[in-house]
């Protein structure tokens, strides 16, 4: 987990990121980052294309910012 933790943390801003890679870099599971995404706590996904569903990863660094803060 720390490998792809590691990995977040050098991602691009204007990268994206799959829900996942998302799950395994906050050490929760697949539901769990919909239903967050859903209550607020995380950004809204981007969709982009079918079947093609992904983060930002600049929002989702600002999300956990704020949820740190």
């Amino acid at each position: 987990a720390n490998l792809i933790a590691l990995n977040l943390d050098t991602l691009p801003d204007s990268g994206f990121i799959s829900c996942n890679t998302l799950a395994a870099a906050l050490e929760t599971s697949p539901t769990t980052i919909w239903r967050w995404s859903k209550n607020g706590r995380l950004p809204k996904p981007h969709r982009l294309g079918e079947g093609t569903t992904r983060w930002r990863v600049s929002e989702i660094r600002a999300a956990l910012a704020c949820l740190a803060a």
